[in-house]
C-alpha cells in the first residue's frame, strides 16, 4: 500500500506543487487549507507522515502539531515554514515534530527527510528519488554537489565524526565556501539529528548581546532584562550549536564557552545557578586562529579545545568540476522559487562560469544563479543572460595590485634607500578595506563598523575623509 502523506499548507501553489512532486514519487497524497480541515482530514484518513505549515488561518500551527500528537503519538510531522527561528526549531521538537524545514523548500532534502519518516512503512520506496540517502552532498539542506577529488576526504571525514556526535568540530575555510552547509551535513547525519540544529553568527551581534543569545538571561540582569531568557545553549540542548564567525568572539565570552566546553555547564547572565546541557558545538571561521592566538586576540586554550577535530573547505577556484553541478542546483533551486522555467545551463554559460575566479566562492556562485534567473526568462540559461556582479574597472583593479605590491614590499623586503611614505600606506589601506566592509555589508554603516571593529562615529568619519560617504566613492581612484 502506498503511504499516505498530508499536506497542510494555506498557499495553494506550495500544495499543488508538492502534491503533484509526491504523486509522482509514488505517494498517496491529500491537503488542506488551514488546521481544522487538516486536523479532521488527519481524523479520517490516518496519514503516515504530515507536512504541516506553521503559519495557518486559523489554528497556531504548534497546536496543530500538539493535537496531531496527542490523537496519534507516532505520526511523523515535518514542519514547513518561512520563520527559520531558533526559537520555532526548539519548540517544534519539544513538541515531538520529526524534523523541520524551512521555506523556501529545498526539494531534495524535503524528499530525504519524508523518506526517512517513513521509513518502515509497507510501501515505502529504498530511496527519496534520484538521491542516494546517504549521500552527503546532495541529499541535505543548502545541498552541495560535489565531483572534486579535494572534498573525497572531506566526505571521509564527515561519514567518521557523524558516527558520534560527541567531538567539537572546527570548520575552517574562505568565506562562502560553505562551512553552514557542512555544520548542517554533520548534524543531520549524527545521532543528535531529531535535535535542534540552531547556530549565531558571532560577528554580528555586540558583546552583550551575543552573550545574553549564547547563554540566556535572568529578569533584572540588566535594563532591558524584563523577564527571563532562554539562550542557545539551553534550546539546543541534546543537539548541535553552530558558532559561525567563531573568530570574532569577544575575549570575555571566550572565557564562558572554554568552560561549556570543559564541563556542560554554564550560568544565565545574572544567574547563580549552573546549568547542564548536552550540546554538540561546531564553530567556523575564515580567519587564521593560530595567528590570533599569537597575538593575543584569541585564547589559546580555547582554540585547542575546538579544534579536535578540524576541516578546512577548499575553495571554488580549486575545485572548478563542481561549478557546473552547483550551478544546476541552484537554477532548480530558482526556478522553483520564481516560477521560472529554465531546463539546463547552455554550453557557453558553463564555460564562462567555469572560467571565473569566483572570489565569493559557492555563496557569490549562488548570488549570480539567484540574480540571473530573476531577470531572465527562457528555457535554456545563456552566457549573454548571466547576471554577474558589476565588475571592477581596469583602474580599479591597477589601484588596487599597486597597493598589494607595496604593502608586500613594505613587509617583506628591505626598505628602499630613500624610504616609504608610511601615511600614504596606511590611508590607502584603509581605504581600500573600508570600501570593502561597505561593500559586504551593503552599505549598512553599522555592520560595516562591526565589521572593521569600529565605533559607528569612528567609521563617519572616515568614511568622510575618503570621499565614501554613504557607500558612494566620490574621490578618484588611488
Amino acid at each position: 500500500m502506498q503511504p499516505h502523506v498530508l499536506i497542510i499548507d494555506d498557499q495553494e501553489s506550495i500544495r499543488l506543487f508538492l502534491a503533484a512532486t509526491l504523486e509522482a514519487k509514488g505517494y498517496r497524497v491529500s491537503s488542506a487549507g488551514d488546521g481544522s480541515e487538516g486536523l479532521s482530514l488527519a481524523a479520517e484518513g490516518q496519514p503516515d507522515l504530515v507536512l504541516l505549515d506553521l503559519r495557518l488561518p486559523d489554528i497556531d500551527g504548534f497546536e496543530v502539531l500538539a493535537r496531531l500528537k496527542n490523537d496519534r503519538p507516532d505520526i511523523k510531522v515535518v514542519i514547513l515554514t518561512s520563520y527559520g527561528r531558533a526559537e520555532a526549531a526548539a519548540e517544534a521538537m519539544r513538541l515531538q515534530a520529526f524534523d523541520f524545514v524551512t521555506k523556501p523548500v529545498n526539494l531534495d532534502h524535503l524528499l530525504v527527510v519524508i523518506h526517512r519518516g517513513l521509513q518502515g512503512v509497507e510501501g515505502q520506496t529504498g530511496q527519496p528519488g534520484d538521491e542516494q540517502v546517504d549521500d552527503l552532498f546532495t541529499s541535505l539542506p543548502g545541498a552541495v554537489p560535489s565531483r572534486s577529488k579535494a572534498m573525497i576526504p572531506i566526505g571521509e571525514m564527515v561519514r567518521k565524526i557523524t558516527a558520534s556526535g560527541r567531538s567539537t568540530v572546527l570548520l575552517t575555510g574562505e568565506s562562502g565556501v560553505g562551512k553552514d552547509i557542512l555544520a548542517q551535513i554533520i548534524h543531520r547525519n549524527s545521532p543528535r539529528r531529531d535535535f535542534p540544529f540552531l547556530e549565531i553568527n558571532c560577528a554580528a551581534l555586540p558583546e552583550q548581546l551575543l552573550e545574553s543569545e549564547l547563554f540566556g538571561h535572568e529578569r533584572g540582569a540588566f535594563t532591558d532584562a524584563t523577564q527571563q531568557k532562554l539562550g542557545l545553549l539551553e534550546l539546543a540542548h541534546s543537539g548541535t550549536l553552530f558558532l559561525d564567525e567563531i573568530g570574532e568572539m569577544p575575549l570575555q565570552i571566550q572565557v564562558k564557552l572554554l568552560r561549556v566546553l570543559e564541563k556542560m555547564t554554564f550560568r544565565r547572565v545574572g544567574g547563580l545557578e549552573d546549568i547542564q546541557v548536552n550540546v554538540r558545538i561546531i564553530a567556523a571561521t575564515n580567519r587564521n586562529l593560530a595567528t590570533q592566538v599569537r597575538v593575543k586576540e584569541f585564547r589559546e586554550d580555547l582554540y585547542f579545545r575546538l579544534k579536535v577535530i578540524q576541516i578546512t573547505l577548499p575553495p571554488l577556484r580549486e575545485r572548478p568540476e563542481d561549478i557546473p553541478g552547483l550551478a544546476r542546483h541552484f537554477l532548480r533551486q530558482y526556478n522553483e522559487e520564481f516560477g521560472r522555467e529554465f531546463k539546463d545551463l547552455s554550453p557557453d554559460a558553463l564555460e564562462l562560469l567555469v572560467s571565473q575566479p569566483w572570489p565569493g566562492n559557492i555563496r557569490q556562485l549562488r548570488n549570480t544563479m539567484e540574480r540571473s534567473i530573476l531577470l531572465e526568462q527562457g528555457t535554456l540559461l545563456t552566457a549573454d543572460q548571466l547576471a554577474f556582479d558589476a565588475a571592477l574597472t581596469s583602474d580599479e583593479i591597477e589601484g588596487h595590485s599597486e597597493l598589494a605590491a607595496a604593502l608586500v614590499t613594505a613587509v617583506d623586503s628591505p626598505l628602499p634607500a630613500d624610504g616609504i611614505d608610511l601615511d600614504d600606506l596606511i590611508r590607502r589601506l584603509e581605504r581600500a578595506m573600508i570600501r570593502k566592509a561597505m561593500e559586504a555589508s551593503d552599505t549598512n554603516q553599522s555592520r560595516a563598523a562591526r565589521m572593521l571593529r569600529l565605533g559607528r562615529d569612528r567609521l563617519r568619519y572616515r568614511l568622510r575623509a575618503h570621499g565614501l560617504e554613504q557607500g558612494k566613492d566620490t574621490e578618484g581612484s588611488s
